[in-house]
């Protein structure tokens, strides 16, 4: 009999599959899993060149290690708050034989502003008998950035300028183009439309009153694009006229350019 109660509490363990628990070692058809995670923080090609001269400032690169973490398999999924939570107790963990997909986020895709990057990551492992899978994931830029700038020629013509773009979110930021030091890029919704909108003082007519006052008409771009920084930048060839060329990323892969239509009947 006691023999008996002993095979019957043997065939209870193996028909439990595999543990979570530290104590109890990797069972028969199961392995583990470590995570590898790092940023890939690139909007475009010459993002990196246009911080170092100062231009603009990088991306934000968060530590692969702070990324929230999602494993999902036949019959497994459990989320942790980081990478790092994980792995401090990955031999925890063993996973039945197959085949398991892998997430990290960090940041909230639908947070604008400055300082807001999203990154998003997958891949997928498969788990072998008492073996440890590594899961290399390289997290991307999920969101987008934009920024208003004014060349030179604008600022020979146009002073006091304020423009605003409005996300198709219902965001809206300031910049002011025309001063010294240039705004720092926004993050914003990717997928999502960008309506460039403002106003800018001409010159001034006697050298010391203010200069007439022109309305910009809105310009919209119908939808931002993940990981590209896009640059609304204001030109004039001449006092009355401007011109708005929309630049997807700092190494222009592609550029739009408008002929901005002047509200005069604004003027002051």
């Amino acid at each position: 009999m006691r023999k008996l109660l002993y095979l019957l509490a043997s065939a209870a363990v193996m028909a439990g599959g595999c543990s979570e628990k530290k104590e109890t070692p990797a069972g028969e058809g199961c392995g583990t899993i470590r995570i590898a995670c790092e940023a890939d923080a690139t909007i475009d090609a010459a993002a990196a060149m246009a911080a170092v001269q100062g231009a603009t400032r990088a991306a934000a690169k968060p530590d692969g290690k702070d990324f929230t973490l999602r494993i999902r398999g036949e019959n497994f999924d459990k989320s942790w708050a980081t990478v790092a939570a994980y792995n401090a107790e990955e031999t925890a963990y063993t996973f039945p034989e197959g085949r398991y997909a892998i997430t990290v986020t960090y940041g909230d895709p639908e947070a604008e502003g400055a300082d807001k990057p999203y990154y998003a990551g997958a891949t997928e492992v498969e788990v072998a008998a008492r073996r440890t899978s590594t899961a290399q994931i390289t997290a991307t830029i999920g969101n987008a950035q934009t920024l208003v700038r004014a060349t030179e020629s604008f600022k020979k013509y146009y002073n006091n300028a304020e423009f605003t773009v409005t996300t198709g979110a219902g965001s809206i930021f300031t910049f002011r183009p025309c001063d010294a030091a240039e705004a720092e890029a926004v993050w914003v919704q990717a997928g999502k439309p960008l309506t460039l909108k403002g106003t800018a003082r001409g010159q001034s007519q006697d050298g010391t009153s203010e200069g007439p006052l022109y309305t910009f008409t809105p310009e919209p771009l119908e939808a931002a694009r993940p990981a590209t920084r896009h640059i609304f930048t204001l030109d004039a060839k001449k006092a009355g006229s401007a011109t708005l060329t929309v630049t997807l990323g700092e190494g222009y892969t592609e550029t739009v350019e408008l002929d901005v239509e002047l509200n005069d009947e604004a003027t002051e």
